[in-house]
């Protein structure tokens, strides 16, 4: 099988640059504009990409201005975040809106890392196909690099993020890997969310008119209480018009933290797995044909399943003003001159049309197995499990 395995390329989404990561068993898209990851594809299955892509035409971050685009994608804080995003973004180094003092300093909402033109610094043709891309923060001042790797064989991405602050000041930080997905992988009545989450909690009342969710309520993952009465499981995605956001602590029980998102009907599971230490939450975004403001104008199906280190996306001077939420964290703190990392992995996993969705994930150094629901069927995944907790790419 011939593959070019990092190739530059210009149509992968609204004729933007990009970087194309090709392997035995598909192929990886990213966005240089603010660096999204826009595509996850198998070679079995090429046309069918599980992430999200805006039902508007995206342009680079940093063509965006208020008075040629405003029009087309809206005013700050969000408008320039909305012209470039697509499928799995970052949030970084806070998440949320900017303060008024921020956005009127021209920052714009979840920090400068999606809003940016990124950089590729590194390729790696042999072996595990690959990139070490990143991007320098000049109002953060930090210094972010992503590193990128397909397994040969098997649909498996590898993915170490560091974060080294260049001021000498500690530097209170907020990190989410801000994964949406959209149709046809997002499916009402057929896709299903799971997470070892226990408590989780509603946004407030200003976020939506269209929640049916009661805001500021406190649950059990995954049954949320519904306005009316009732409650609504929350690894369903229903029909009808409604957005809202649900923030969801992880189990300290899991050193390895995961959101699996399956469609039996379409035959996919998508697995996102993580160090629970450094991912405690996950945010679960749904937006369903509510937004009328440019650019969604009522037609956006997607919904963000979003690991991080903060439950709710608010400036960040009320997220360290607020302090923890269920005795945990809402921040973390990146120290003077200093550098933290993050690894993560990706798995796209065949299912079976009756599989009822996952009840927990093992990991270990040779694969990794997802165990389905109700005691039944356990699906392995060859895999270096150990990735998440050793040095990963610092030797290479």
């Amino acid at each position: 099988m011939k593959f070019t395995p990092v190739q530059q390329v210009g149509e992968t989404l609204d004729r933007r640059a990009s970087i194309r990561l090709e392997s035995e068993w598909g192929q990886v898209s990213i966005l240089v504009g603010g660096g999204h990851i826009c595509g996850l594809t198998t070679r079995h299955r090429p046309d069918f990409n599980p992430l999200w892509r805006p039902p508007w035409r995206t342009i680079d971050p940093q063509r965006y201005s208020l008075a040629e685009y405003g029009e087309e994608f809206g005013s700050p804080p969000d408008g320039r975040l909305l012209a470039g995003i697509a499928g799995h973004s970052l949030s970084f180094d806070y998440f949320g809106p900017p303060s008024p003092e921020e956005t009127a300093a021209g920052l714009s909402t979840h920090g400068e890392a999606p809003a940016t033109m990124w950089q590729v610094f590194r390729e790696f043709k042999e072996e595990q196909p690959g990139i070490e891309y990143g991007v320098s923060l000049p109002a953060a001042q930090i210094d972010f690099r992503r590193t990128l790797r397909l397994d040969a064989k098997h649909p498996v991405l590898y993915c170490e993020e560091r974060a080294r602050n260049l001021s000498r000041v500690d530097r209170p930080i907020c990190w989410n890997e801000h994964v949406t997905i959209g149709p046809p992988f997002l499916e009402c009545g057929a896709t299903l969310v799971d997470m070892p989450a226990v408590q989780g909690k509603v946004v407030t009342a200003s976020y939506s008119a269209a929640m049916k969710l009661v805001p500021d309520a406190e649950f059990q993952w995954p049954h949320a209480p519904q306005l009316g009465g009732g409650t609504h499981n929350l690894r369903t995605t229903p029909d009808g018009s409604y957005g809202r956001y649900t923030a969801q602590l992880l189990d300290r029980s899991h050193e390895i933290g995961y959101v699996a998102i399956g469609n039996a009907r379409a035959g996919l599971l998508l697995v996102y797995l993580f160090r629970r230490s450094d991912f405690p939450w996950v945010g679960n975004w749904e937006e369903r044909f509510y937004r009328q403001t440019r650019p969604w104008g009522g037609k956006t199906f997607c919904r963000g399943l979003e690991f991080s280190t903060t439950p709710f996306a608010v400036p960040r001077r009320q997220v360290v003003s607020e302090g923890p939420l269920f005795e945990e964290s809402t921040f973390r703190w990146l120290s003077s001159l200093s550098e933290i990392k993050v690894h993560y992995m990706t798995l796209m996993v065949d299912i079976p049309p009756d599989f009822a969705g996952v009840e927990r994930v093992s990991v270990d150094d040779a694969e990794v197995t997802i165990h389905e629901r109700d005691g039944g069927r356990s699906l392995t995944i060859p895999a270096n499990g150990s990735f998440l907790t050793e040095t990963a790419f610092e030797q290479q």
